[in-house]
């Protein structure tokens, strides 16, 4: 038989396929880096693991970017991508949202096995987890080079997308906890200003709680405050009061802290004490707020667009009051991240995008979020967005959740003792003592690796 000699189409066949064999002996070793469950080992393995991306060849770079924007802000992001592919004739940006229940593992398949997108957005929070497994790129080379324009972010936020000493992140915003007022039933009630301090709280909360009857003349309890989300409330009473979930070095709990106990106390006497609001527990808090049955809630500025859409509420922003001694408050943000085996070309062609973004950062808070950049934050035009504003007045002192990469994990152990806690399931200390001991095992079995 004739022996047939390989052309270039061959040739590159035949490393494409060299290419997938290598890349399914190596699923094992990965799959344990980034701690795959089967189920998702299996689907890595049916996908093919193919992760080269399509080239327009003599044509732009065509960047595939991911994100979870799956509410009102994905039309903010779309028009934002929409204005960039318009101006930009070298690179186009092709996007996806995926909700973000399924997002994170949709990039953790797609970072082990191959598929991954060439930009995407993590929140703060998952960056360790990420950049503990090398997946994640560094921006070091472009800070280095003068490409970001550092000192123009807040500090606080540019430091959120570090882990390790680089800089794994470049922060598109950030969504500080705010609290929302009722501006009509505060002036029915005689308050002229928002709370500021724990006093003020508790004083404004006692005249906004009462008994009510509605247009039917059904009675109904009219709430000065009630509890929405714990995992994003519950953090801001903790470290107003220097309390976490991890002491300051990470490698412990302190659920069972002093400083625990006085925030946890605390938190319980606004429903118990004070019955300025109902239990944290049985009923839906925002919609509360949203129908004019509460006076006043804690949440992201990324609810602002559920409140603009709600008919007649007159509402109204301000930053969290000062329940402890120290001001505080939890926040998160959205950073823009880009996978570690990145080609230079497409590498090149991302940070192009990302500064884009960055730059036009003010259009995206125009959809419910706060920019971090100076030059946009003090701008006619961002000072123009009443509630952004209030909201950007606590950049200085967000605070993030811990930097570690099993927090994913330690915050499900916090969150269900606070809310045993707060709605005295069980004794306060049993709660805080069996977190502890969860936390601490997962600390020890993480240190032992």
């Amino acid at each position: 038989m004739e022996r047939r000699e390989n052309g270039p189409k061959d040739a590159r066949l035949a490393a494409r396929l060299d290419s997938r064999r290598t890349a399914r002996r190596n699923i094992a070793m990965n799959a344990k880096r980034a701690k795959m469950p089967l189920a998702m080992l299996a689907l890595a393995l049916m996908s093919g693991c193919d992760s080269t991306p399509a080239d327009g060849g003599n044509g732009p770079i065509v960047l595939q970017f991911w994100n979870g924007f799956s509410g009102p802000d994905g039309k903010t992001m779309e028009k934002i991508v929409s204005e960039f592919n318009a101006s930009h004739k070298d690179v186009q940006v092709k996007m996806q949202i995926i909700p973000w229940g399924t997002f994170y593992d949709k990039v953790t398949l797609g970072l082990a096995f191959g598929g991954a997108p060439d930009l995407f957005i993590l929140h703060a929070n998952r960056i360790p987890e990420y950049a503990s497994n090398d997946s994640l790129a560094t921006y070091d080379p472009e800070i280095q080079a003068g490409e970001f324009p550092v000192d123009d972010f807040k500090p606080r936020q540019w430091e959120g997308g570090q882990y390790g000493g680089k800089q794994i992140g470049i922060p598109l915003d950030c969504h500080p906890l705010t609290l929302y007022y009722n501006k009509k039933l505060f002036r029915e009630a005689g308050i002229a200003n928002p709370p500021t301090n724990w006093e003020e709280f508790i004083a404004a909360g006692k005249k906004l709680t009462m008994d009510k009857r509605n247009a039917d003349g059904k009675p109904y309890k009219q709430w000065g405050f009630n509890f929405t989300h714990l995992p994003n409330n519950v953090p801001s009473f903790l470290n107003q009061h220097n309390a976490s979930f991890l002491t300051p070095d990470l490698s412990k709990g302190a659920m069972t802290s002093p400083e625990m106990k006085v925030a946890v106390d605390q938190m319980i006497s606004i429903w118990k004490n004070y019955g300025i609001a109902p239990r944290p527990e049985g009923q839906d808090a925002w919609l509360g707020f949203l129908t004019g049955k509460v006076a006043m809630a804690m949440e992201g500025i990324y609810m602002k667009s559920g409140l603009d859409n709600q008919k007649d509420l007159e509402y109204a922003a301000a930053p969290v009051p000062m329940f402890g001694p120290k001001r505080a408050v939890w926040a998160g943000s959205h950073m823009m991240c880009m996978p570690a085996t990145e080609p230079e070309a497409r590498r090149k062609a991302s940070i192009v995008f990302i500064k884009y973004l960055s730059d036009h950062s003010l259009s995206w808070a125009e959809g419910g979020q706060v920019p971090v950049r100076k030059s946009i934050l003090e701008s006619e035009g961002f000072q123009k967005l009443s509630v952004q504003r209030e909201a950007a007045k606590q950049l200085d002192y967000v605070q993030y959740e811990p930097s570690t990469p099993s927090w994913n994990q330690l915050a499900t152990f916090g969150n269900s003792a606070m809310e045993a806690c707060l709605n005295e399931l069980e004794p306060e200390g049993a709660a805080l003592e069996t977190a502890q001991r969860r936390i601490d095992r997962v600390l020890a079995r993480e240190k032992a690796r």
